[in-house]
């Protein structure tokens, strides 16, 4: 014990009540002082108007990635006739896309705010690798074909109609697909002149100007779009809870466009959970899944656990959206049509149907982790988990999703029309379109705020704290060692005794005299 020699002047009660002293004082401040303040500065990241977590939630001070694949048909009168479509994939066109909210109105007492949800995108001709948006392709035409087939589905009586209505307005020449630049089917938008007097497209083009991706120019002609009319605009009117008062439902969902449920389906299939998917509550476990409410999806996603993984040396966790497993999950049913279990598209699939009014089937990219069989329907599709798997990774604590790759491809479901001689010898397949990638990656800036404001100022409280439950621990170690060894070294003299020898009178001493008792 020689290098506590230190120690020696102190009495052992002095040494002990030290100890416990510091072992409290440890143990207080690494359980109890530490965690309060850590979650003292989490639930500071709630709504409050005027908050620094406001100004971002508001207006995204960096853009996500957007990217556009198109798939180009290059074999359109084959497939006409029967045959299997050949795909070309082209791209990717990169875009900035910029998320903003316009605030309408804050509620101190229900602690809520309602804003319009605006996504804005921007080309970005530097990352798209010399395609420029003028390249021609030849996709289905998701208006016409779309159209006809929802018309055969939920309005047969009326499909005659409709098939001479959609012949004077789109004059197809041969063929139902759609050829067209890129950039106009993206975003300028390709012109459907609906300035006719026959009677059958007067009673249709009242719907067209109605249905999604629609942009009116004037009273008869209109341009049709993918995002075109959604840039800039509002994606829909939410109202969730700012977490002033709860910080653990900040951001969730009470209503969107006026309604506490989607306005498509019904049941549990039309409940809205989750936030708007631009912010998540704090105090995240594996165990929980990140929903969010989609206007693309009329309903609400939920990314499901995959493992944990690091993003800036931050600690995360990583999670995948599955699409469609009807067989193991059969709650997966609110990806079916109509959120009829008897209704389930392919394994790997969403049939968007209810949400976008022509027959649209959702899935990953190329059919990733799909039904093989949707494959073997067309030509020219790859799966790679690398190129077409989506993960989000989370850092718990905050609940901030730090690295994002939102992948998904949209395709529309083929039948058979037999009334309309473009399509009716077409074979029934789900023809991928277009599938985009949204990706996010938060600069360095912004997650060491994570690393050294939570994990490194956890890491030196650890060390604080179990340095001093060790050093206390050792301190009444060495104060019950100098306790024992006091009463250990005390001396106790025991009187000598003396022994008479019988024969010679003489005494003698007890060889035992050297010895203490």
């Amino acid at each position: 014990m020689a290098g506590f020699g230190f120690l020696m002047k102190y009495s052992f009660k002095t040494i002990a009540i030290i100890s416990v002293v510091i072992i409290v004082l440890a143990s207080v401040v690494g359980f109890y002082l530490a965690p309060m303040l850590i979650d003292m500065n989490l639930k500071g990241l709630n709504l409050k108007p005027g908050s620094d977590m406001r100004k971002l939630w508001e207006k995204t001070p960096f853009p996500l990635t957007f990217m556009v694949y198109i798939f180009n048909i290059t074999n359109p009168m084959e497939v006409v006739q029967g045959k299997k479509p050949r795909l070309q994939q082209i791209g990717p066109y990169v875009f900035n896309e910029w998320k903003s909210k316009n605030v309408i109105s804050d509620d101190d007492n229900e602690d809520s705010v309602t804003f319009d949800l605006i996504n804005t995108y921007t080309f970005r001709p530097d990352l798209t690798h010399g395609l420029t948006g003028d390249e021609v392709v030849t996709v289905p035409h998701m208006m016409l074909m779309g159209g006809l087939i929802a018309a055969q589905r939920d309005r047969p009586g009326l499909l005659g109609i409709v098939i001479q209505a959609f012949q004077q307005i789109f004059e197809p020449e041969g063929t139902p697909f759609l050829t067209t630049k890129v950039m106009d089917l993206l975003f300028n938008g390709v012109g459907v002149d609906c300035n006719r007097e026959d009677l059958e497209a007067s009673i249709v083009c009242p719907q067209i100007a109605n249905e999604k991706n629609i942009k009116k120019i004037n009273d008869t002609y209109f341009t049709i779009s993918l995002f075109g009319e959604s840039n800039g605009t509002s994606l829909g009117k939410y109202k969730v809870y700012r977490g002033v008062k709860d910080v653990t439902k900040v951001g969730q969902v009470i209503t969107f466009e006026d309604s506490e449920v989607s306005k498509v389906f019904k049941g549990d299939c039309g409940k809205i959970n989750g936030t708007d998917g631009t912010i998540f509550a704090p105090f995240h476990k594996k165990k929980d899944t990140f929903y969010s409410f989609s206007p693309v999806f009329c309903r609400s996603i939920g990314p499901v656990y995959k493992n944990e993984a690091s993003y800036n040396s931050v600690p995360t966790s990583v999670y995948n959206i599955q699409f469609g497993d009807f067989k193991s999950n059969p709650s997966q049913h609110c990806f079916c049509r109509d959120g009829d279990p008897e209704k389930c598209p392919p394994k790997g699939t969403i049939d968007n149907y209810a949400c976008m009014g022509v027959p649209m089937i959702m899935s990953k990219p190329h059919f990733l982790d799909a039904d093989r069989n949707l494959l073997k329907a067309v030509d020219g599709l790859k799966p790679s988990k690398k190129l077409h798997d989506n993960y989000l990774q989370f850092e718990m604590q905050s609940g901030s999703p730090v690295s994002v790759k939102n992948r998904i491809q949209f395709a529309l479901q083929i039948e058979k029309i037999e009334d309309f001689d473009l399509m009716a010898n077409m074979e029934p397949a789900i023809v991928p379109i277009f599938w985009i990638e949204e990706s996010l990656d938060l600069p360095a800036k912004i997650t060491n705020v994570m690393r050294y404001g939570i994990y490194l100022f956890q890491t030196i409280i650890s060390i604080i704290k179990y340095s001093g439950i060790i050093i206390g621990l050792i301190g009444i170690f060495f104060a019950a060692y100098r306790s024992f060894d006091k009463s250990a070294g005390t001396k106790v003299n025991v009187p000598i005794p003396v022994i008479e020898n019988p024969l010679s009178g003489v005494n003698l001493q007890s060889r035992a005299s050297a010895q203490k008792y």
